[in-house]
């Protein structure tokens, strides 16, 4: 018995053998680094919803100085008082409400904290590339509206994102220092608007709150991981089963 299972031994450390193993470790190392990272994603999604439906139910906040971590206050409401500037609107580009393809329109609002984009909502693209879609008017007259904060870091969505249209409806590509007119690195979905001409163009949807399947990976890649040692193990033993007999 000791003389097979130092002939074992032998064997399996052979060159070949050898090989085989570390590219069943290279393989396995690889399942735990996309397991834990998928991990680490359910983990922040997790962090993220209870945030939100945290946020969700707060009452709105009256002022938006103080909101130094956008991220902590993602869809929390806000109220506040201002005048949207008529010269300074920007379309994004392929936005999707209910399947059909158009634009999200933000305005700048001027509030005595500063100027922060709002988004009003969505209009239908035009008939061809080259037509402007069809924007209400904006009331410039001071109002109160009610807005949800978004965290979305606003700078990096509209470079290269955004197309700009001045008043006379020209359309433009937006200049890179146009978003920075912005005192604030977190925009304002539109809600409603105590001026019936500045109510939102359409309704805000919710955020999904669902974690994803990203727990779900993270066990499927432990799986792999698990698979390919005990197929390592059935492979040694299968290779050297016909040479003991």
């Amino acid at each position: 018995m000791k003389s097979v299972n130092s002939l074992l031994v032998k064997k399996f450390f052979t060159l070949a053998e050898i090989l085989k193993s570390l590219i069943a470790v290279a393989l396995i190392a690889l399942c735990l680094l996309a397991s834990n990272w998928q991990w680490d994603k359910g983990a922040v999604a997790t962090e993220r919803n209870a945030i939100i439906k945290t946020n969700l139910t707060k009452t709105p906040l009256e002022s938006l100085s103080g909101i130094t971590d956008p991220i902590s206050h993602q869809w929390l409401r806000v109220s506040i008082t201002g005048h949207f500037i008529s010269n300074k609107q920007t379309l994004v580009r392929n936005r999707y409400f209910q399947g059909v393809y158009g634009f999200e329109v933000l305005q700048l609002l001027q509030t005595i904290d500063g100027n922060i984009w709002i988004n009003r909502g969505w209009v239908k693209a035009g008939d061809t590339a080259e037509t402007a879609p069809v924007i209400p008017l904006i009331d410039t007259s001071e109002s109160r509206i009610l807005g949800r904060i978004r965290s979305e870091d606003l700078s990096r969505q509209l470079q290269g994102s955004f197309f700009a249209l001045p008043q006379k409806n020209s359309a433009a590509i937006a200049s890179a220092s146009q978003y920075k007119e912005s005192d604030f690195n977190f925009y304002l979905d539109l809600l409603d608007s105590e001026n019936p001409k500045n109510a939102p163009l359409t309704p805000i949807e919710l955020p999904d709150l669902s974690n994803g399947p990203h727990y779900a990976y993270a066990i499927q890649w432990l799986a792999f991981a698990t698979l390919i040692l005990l197929g390592r193990a059935l492979l040694f033993r299968e290779t050297q089963r016909l040479p003991l007999v």
